[in-house]
């Protein structure tokens, strides 16, 4: 049914604007270029709109020169939100998405918020750009080569390249399909995995110089700064994948990476196996998923690594008492 109304949405409308969030990942940006390519390839005017830079790992994807900034745009016929829980992940474009005559949100984060007039939530799916591709294969769209080298490339990344155990048998039908459009799955596999830059490399080894271990190992910590980042010569998107090398340490349950900023403190969780990441963040007011979430702390940083062992002892207790 849900399917039916945003086909109906997107047959009305006549200008759509589809959108990125802030600190977008490989999802989002998957779900915006595979959504705007079939849009666009099927004779839509729509528009690609980006408020942040992308990740590094993922500029290989095809037709990011047409994304746009918000700058001039006016109010669309329809706005179609992809990979973001609430209003407040859009950051700038929050009053374009408000303006819009008609809003779509779609999603696979357990605390999305609904605000759209049409929401499709799914918090079953593991990455938002699985889908996406479920949408306009089952509406019959034609999926070209960028499009599902997009599409692939945010279930790829929103599923640890295929790990997580939110992944299921119609993650791989998914994947077989966007094979199947003559993708280069070696290319995105060398980009997303097989490729770190001096400066990120440096930042990694600094940053494992703060590593912590609490609650016999089972809890990793490290923090980074925006003044290490710039020693570093790197960029901020350069921390990624450092709590997930963390996470993979041997007998490490609970990974976290606290990114310290002059006004505020990013929280970054991974978990691994007996641990929820959104118990964790809940706390803080964050979100997520099981495996993968985050939060937005406030300072001193000191003041917030003492609240999170204690409540990730809380988490090991309760897991240890489960068993």
């Amino acid at each position: 049914m849900v399917l039916e109304q945003i086909a109906k949405e997107i047959n009305s409308a006549q200008k759509i604007y589809v959108a990125s969030h802030i600190n977008p990942d490989g999802d989002n940006v998957g779900a915006l270029m595979g959504t705007y390519i079939i849009l666009k390839d099927s004779g839509k005017d729509v528009t690609a709109v980006r408020i942040d830079e992308v990740p590094d790992n993922i500029k290989f994807l095809p037709r990011l020169s047409e994304t746009v900034s918000d700058e001039g745009l006016e109010a669309p016929d329809l706005f179609i939100s992809v990979d973001c829980a609430d209003l407040e992940r859009l950051g700038g474009l929050k009053d374009l998405y408000l303006s819009a005559k008609r809003r779509i949100n779609i999603d696979h984060h357990s605390t999305n918020t609904n605000f759209g007039d049409i929401n499709w939530v799914d918090s079953d799916s593991p990455a938002t750009c699985e889908m996406v591709f479920h949408l306009f294969n089952n509406l019959g769209y034609e999926i070209s080569k960028d499009a599902a080298t997009c599409i692939y490339t945010g279930i790829s990344t929103d599923t640890g390249s295929f790990k997580y155990d939110s992944v299921k048998k119609s993650t791989f039908e998914a994947a077989g399909v966007l094979i199947d459009k003559d993708i280069d799955i070696n290319q995105i596999a060398v980009n997303l995995y097989q490729s770190r830059s001096k400066a990120k490399t440096d930042l990694l080894i600094k940053t494992l110089n703060s590593l912590k271990y609490y609650h016999d190992s089972k809890l990793a910590i490290v923090h980074v700064n925006d003044e290490l980042i710039k020693q570093c010569g790197a960029h901020k998107s350069d921390s990624d994948g450092i709590v997930e090398f963390v996470r993979d340490i041997d007998g490490v349950e609970v990974a976290i990476l606290l990114k310290e900023k002059s006004d505020s403190i990013k929280l970054s969780v991974r978990t691994k196996e007996y641990v929820s990441a959104i118990n964790i963040v809940s706390s803080f007011g964050g979100g997520g998923h099981i495996r993968a979430a985050g939060a937005t702390l406030e300072l001193p940083l000191d003041k917030r690594i003492e609240d999170i062992v204690k409540i990730v002892e809380g988490e090991l207790n309760g897991w240890r008492s489960d068993n």
